[in-house]
């Protein structure tokens, strides 16, 4: 009892003081610029496991039951975080088109594209702010609307959405392309952009609810039976069964099939989106 207890006391106060602590001192090591961000993603995990281990095994004194449902639920946080990203994602994604209104408007009563784009750093939605101000910065140092959308499609870049790049990209070329028709085609290009943002939002939000059902429902099915394992370990019948040779096996399988089933139904999940494409 003395070994169980400290090996519980060891891993729950480590694993404790690294998940509470990314949000601080230890963030600041784990950056992506010092270490790879996988790296910290997998810091996360383990910490969050460790924590998750000990308060099941606190309950069921099993090993091979806390393992498994432990691994299993230490993909909560990255879920919960793949969740935000595309909650943000979706938030800059809507701001286009509102972007590409105020800039017609803009333009329209006769301010030039740099001071509206210049002018997106205050008035702009707050989603985009950082691209419109590395454009801003770049177009006061350089004073060239070419060198100044390319760093703010590299800004845009940096997001890590494919989407987004694209969007600043096809930004940047429209505008490119209604400087050299002249002053009296950036309203009607502009306008043009805007109904297309329009209509290929309404085909995202339909692929994106979708994407939900079938993703909630992939997490709702690999993490149930695991709960309800849990639940049964509660009985020492069941922590008998499970510390047998059979019961390993059956746990390791039933591990693998969970984590081969999410990735599967994952993967058709984001097949559904291919539509994007072509938009």
């Amino acid at each position: 009892m003395g070994i169980t207890r400290l090996l519980f006391f060891t891993l729950f106060t480590s694993g404790a003081f690294l998940f509470f602590s990314l949000n601080s001192h230890l963030r600041i090591i784990t950056r992506p610029k010092l270490i790879k961000r996988k790296f910290f993603q997998a810091l996360t995990f383990i910490s969050f496991q460790g924590i998750v281990f000990s308060l099941i095994f606190l309950i069921t004194r099993s090993v091979n039951i806390s393992l498994p449902v432990s691994i299993i639920l230490s993909y909560i946080p990255s879920i919960y975080k793949k969740s935000n990203d595309r909650k943000e994602d979706e938030a800059r994604r809507k701001s286009w088109p509102l972007v590409i209104d105020q800039l017609s408007t803009a333009t329209a009563s006769g301010v030039s594209l740099q001071q509206a784009l210049s002018g997106m750093v205050t008035r702009g939605p707050q989603a985009l702010h950082d691209e419109f101000k590395a454009f801003k910065n770049s177009f006061v140092s350089s004073s060239s609307l070419t060198i100044a959308l390319n760093d703010f499609v590299s800004a845009a870049a940096l997001r890590g959405a494919k989407s987004h790049y694209r969007m600043a990209a096809q930004l940047k070329s429209t505008i490119l392309i209604a400087r050299d028709c002249g002053g009296q085609e950036i309203g009607p290009i502009l306008r043009n952009l805007s109904a297309h943002l329009r209509h290929r939002e309404r085909a995202f939000d339909e692929i994106a609810i979708r994407q939900n059902w079938i993703k909630n429902g992939a997490a709702l099915a690999a993490l149930t039976p695991w709960l309800l394992l849990l639940v049964l370990s509660l009985h020492s019948q069941t922590i008998d069964a499970y510390n047998s040779n059979s019961g390993r096996t059956v746990l390791i399988v039933g591990l693998i099939a969970t984590g081969l089933a999410y990735k599967w139904i994952f993967y058709i999940s984001e097949s559904i989106s291919s539509g994007k494409r072509f938009l």
